[in-house]
């Protein structure tokens, strides 16, 4: 199997903004698995959460946000369990060890960037063109 198929197990494998191959939407995995660890809800509330936070300018793609969460769940990531509380069945989301090391990773990573988003932008800020410049 490839680096790509499993990005939490290989930083290199964090190739820009998109995990290798493009395949999930840029933000929704990180953001996905901390909302997850942070309140362990259900696909409508991790949406709701995500339209929250701006992801997406005209709001997260429903159906891409369920395929991610099947991926998550289907690398090991993550659980789920249909959950009848006070009305219609929900899948509720936990993440499991293996969710949590990725989480850590992804912190790593946008840490990093966040750095690196700095400097750039520094560095911007110092060009005769750039705002306030």
């Amino acid at each position: 199997m490839d680096a790509d198929a499993h990005p939490h197990r290989h930083h290199d494998s964090h190739r820009g903004w998109v995990r290798a191959g493009g395949r999930r939407g840029r933000w929704l995995e990180p953001f996905l698995l901390v909302l997850i660890e942070e309140e362990g809800a259900y696909g409508g509330a991790l949406i709701a959460r995500l339209n929250e936070l701006c992801l997406a300018p005209n709001g997260v793609d429903v159906g891409m946000a369920y395929r991610t969460l099947r991926e998550l769940e289907g690398e090991g990531l993550m659980t789920s369990e249909w959950v009848a509380d006070d009305g219609a069945p929900r899948r509720a989301y936990r993440l499991t060890p293996t969710g949590r090391q990725a989480l850590a990773e992804w912190v790593a990573v946008m840490r990093e960037r966040g750095r690196l988003v700095e400097a750039f932008l520094e560095e911007a800020e110092r060009l005769p063109t750039a705002e306030g410049g």
